[in-house]
């Protein structure tokens, strides 16, 4: 488990902080789901916790070596002319594993099963970075990233812009990434209705302080309504209320 206690970050000639006194807990075991709104700080405290940023105040516990996190950002930087199996090649470079140039070969590596995504990393094998589209890239570079062996995994919106399909698959896999020992995994996302099927722990994020922590169920019924989009809506607008906390929850 990683621990932030009472953390604050403002950036330098702005009006407010970006983080306040925020205090959440990330766990193993399950996926560390961070919501909020465009500008609420998750990508701040992701920054924070990679080492880009310094906290101002409060501390960070249990946080690994920096060479054994994964941070994958919005925006990746990389030759428009950089073909999909040059990318992954890439990637097993960095994590020691044989890369063989062999769409089959690494099919079975990653351990692909549906049908759609054998067909999708064939079709992206030899198609160049500047030719894929927005969701074919982020497929792409979710999927190889986590065939990195890392302890604390941060995926910053990593289901942006990709169909309905790759986002459960993704979502699955990275799933995976949690049950394994000792992972701790955290990821932004906008896309609230696939939270349902993976076993996750919400953490609303709003301006720069935690106002929920818990699992979806809790989540949607302690905000009076089975939409989860409406359910956040409810949340964030109920200014006066106490922030929520996860004994409180399952109280």
């Amino acid at each position: 488990m990683i621990t932030i206690e009472n953390l604050s970050f403002t950036y330098p000639k702005a009006d407010r902080p970006a983080l306040q006194n925020m205090s959440i807990r990330f766990e193993t075991g399950l996926v560390n789901v961070l919501i909020g709104l465009n500008g609420a700080g998750k990508t701040t405290l992701f920054d924070i916790i990679s080492g880009l940023y310094k906290p101002q105040h409060g501390h960070i516990t249990n946080l690994p070596h920096i060479q054994d996190m994964l941070y994958q950002i919005q925006g990746t930087f990389l030759s428009a002319l950089v073909k999909g199996k040059e990318y992954i090649r890439l990637i097993y470079n960095i994590s020691g594993k044989k890369f063989i140039n062999d769409e089959n070969y690494i099919i079975e590596q990653m351990n692909l099963k549906s049908d759609r995504e054998k067909e999708l990393l064939k079709d992206l094998w030899n198609k160049k970075i500047g030719q894929m589209s927005v969701g074919e890239r982020r497929w792409l570079y979710v999927i190889t990233l986590t065939q990195l062996k890392r302890s604390l995994y941060i995926f910053d919106e990593p289901t942006s812009g990709v169909d309905p399909s790759s986002r459960i698959k993704i979502y699955k896999r990275i799933e995976e990434l949690s049950q394994m020992e000792g992972n701790v995994i955290i990821l932004s996302t906008h896309h609230l209705h696939d939270l349902k099927f993976i076993t996750c722990k919400i953490n609303v994020l709003h301006k720069g302080s935690i106002l929920f922590e818990g699992d979806y169920q809790s989540f949607i019924s302690l905000y009076g309504s089975e939409n989860p989009d409406i359910a956040f809506d409810n949340c964030i607008n109920n200014l006066n209320q106490e922030v929520i906390t996860e004994a409180q929850v399952y109280a």
